[in-house]
């Protein structure tokens, strides 16, 4: 039996060439971003060995849901992405809306008082995106209990 309580989550911004992660506390309270990796041939790798080191059980993705509300092009690359790590790394995975995650990151980062450079800093916008979906899921999760 899985202790949920001692697991964290991992948050994932997928993108083609990089994908940001962020992580939560072990209460599965509070997302915090934590680094971009890149999206090359040792991806899956990279992955498995952070749900070992970071005691992950659930691996949490932004869906891009279109407006239309079918899946878009990307929102099927990112299935197809979740659905080979979940065989490779054998932990469950969930899907989280990611509308507007890139734009409220900005915002977010503008409200941090962040200078132009580091908002243009791509691999930064990548991280904080997967804090706000983690964020999000860790929130939809708990008002479910509520």
């Amino acid at each position: 039996m899985i202790d949920t309580e001692t697991k964290r989550v991992l948050g994932v911004d997928y993108g083609s060439r990089r994908i940001g992660l962020a992580i939560s506390d072990q209460s599965r309270t509070l997302a915090t971003g934590w680094k971009t990796i890149t999206n090359n041939d040792t991806v899956y790798d990279t992955i498995g060995s952070i749900v070992e080191d970071k005691n992950i059980n659930l691996i949490v993705f932004g869906l891009p849901v279109s407006i239309e509300g079918g899946d878009s092009k990307k929102a099927q690359e990112v299935k197809r992405f979740a659905a080979a790590l979940e065989k490779v790394v054998n932990v469950p995975i969930a899907f989280q809306d990611e509308s507007f995650t890139s734009r409220d990151a900005m915002e977010t980062m503008v409200a941090m008082n962040t200078t132009r450079k580091q908002r243009r800093d791509k691999g930064r916008i990548d991280v904080m995106a997967a804090a706000l979906i983690l964020q999000s899921y860790l929130d939809t999760q708990r008002h479910k209990t509520e």
